[in-house]
């Protein structure tokens, strides 16, 4: 092979491996702003400053934040940039999974985005699994469980005591901050839930919709990408301005902050998975595979009315989300 198409070829892989990463952090990225969008205008214009300014002392601000301002952002003023790092901010914990080792180790919490509420596959698979479900189930992170194997509910709970507490130096104030701003927005994503359990095929479940597979992706990442995948600031502002504008969504997120227990919002969450994520066509998947003994194969493609019904409650949790985290951010400014 000569030297022309070598290149040729590094500049495919190059260009498929950069694909699959947007995809793959899509919500990270779009979902998470949008949520933060909608945030920020809930906030005092005090608030606002204070949360910003705490960002600021982030211990990696410089590194993670202002060297990661796009240059479009740099050029408008103060106020747009003080909304792009808030929104940054929402997509931190994300960032994290790719530091180098120490850093990652320090920073980055597996465990923290979710938690598996168990969806049994049948009476079956309940009554050999339930007994022994290799997951953290608990509500409060005083019981006893390490720190860095919280789940989302116990991660949240703690992030928020950290905030309380006027011993924390802003510095890790800033971080437990990220982490609220991003882990309320995962809990309010279906699969951030949920997990699929089945005797044969998931004895130790399906992880959030990962092990579901289709031709290009997971049932996971689908759901992450249904507020959309344009990282233009300009369209994240448009979504989000949409959603809180429109009446129905507006009153949803307001309605919202009058349940403000972490855990009825991951019931929530659990509910939504079982009445509209989990759909026939996959259960039936999964039992077709259960009564064989086989491995679950690549589904075909779910209808675009699933996608449909699935949009419309990713904007809902969204509006959610939005006006709970601006409840929590005045809780503990």
């Amino acid at each position: 092979m000569n030297r022309f198409k070598i290149l040729a070829a590094a500049l495919t892989v190059s260009a498929f491996l950069y694909t699959q990463q947007r995809s793959v952090f899509a919500w990270n990225s779009t979902g998470h702003r949008i949520i933060a969008y909608i945030t920020y205008n809930q906030l005092e214009p005090s608030v606002r400053q204070a949360m910003v300014e705490l960002l600021k002392q982030h211990p990696r601000f410089e590194k993670d934040f202002q060297s990661k301002m796009p240059d479009v952002i740099k050029e408008r003023n103060a106020a747009t940039q003080n909304r792009w790092i808030f929104m940054h901010a929402a997509t931190w914990p994300d960032i994290a999974r790719g530091f180098n080792k120490a850093d990652r180790e320090k920073y980055h919490h597996g465990t923290w985005h979710y938690i598996n509420k168990p969806l049994y596959l049948d009476p079956a698979s309940e009554l050999a699994l339930s007994a022994k479900l290799p997951v953290n189930l608990s509500t409060s992170s005083e019981d006893g469980t390490e720190v860095l194997k919280f789940n989302v509910l116990q991660a949240l709970e703690f992030c928020v005591k950290q905030m309380n507490d006027p011993a924390v130096s802003p510095a890790d104030k800033a971080v437990s901050l990220c982490w609220i701003m991003h882990l309320c927005g995962d809990i309010h994503q279906p699969l951030h839930s949920t997990a699929l359990f089945a005797k044969k095929t998931f004895p130790e479940g399906d992880r959030g919709g990962n092990l579901i597979r289709f031709k290009h992706s997971n049932l996971h990442s689908q759901w992450d990408r249904l507020l959309g995948t344009s990282w233009k600031y300009s369209d994240i502002a448009s979504k989000a301005i949409g959603i809180s504008h429109d009446p129905a969504l507006k009153q949803r997120g307001k309605a919202a902050t009058q349940k403000m227990a972490f855990e009825t919002w991951s019931d929530e969450s659990h509910v939504l998975a079982i009445e509209h994520v989990y759909s026939p066509q996959i259960l039936a998947a999964v039992k077709s595979a259960e009564a064989k003994g086989t491995n679950l194969k690549k589904l075909p493609q779910l209808p675009q009315s699933y996608f449909q019904n699935g949009g419309t409650i990713a904007s809902q949790r969204a509006a959610q989300a939005g006006w709970r985290l601006a409840a929590v951010i005045n809780s503990v400014q």
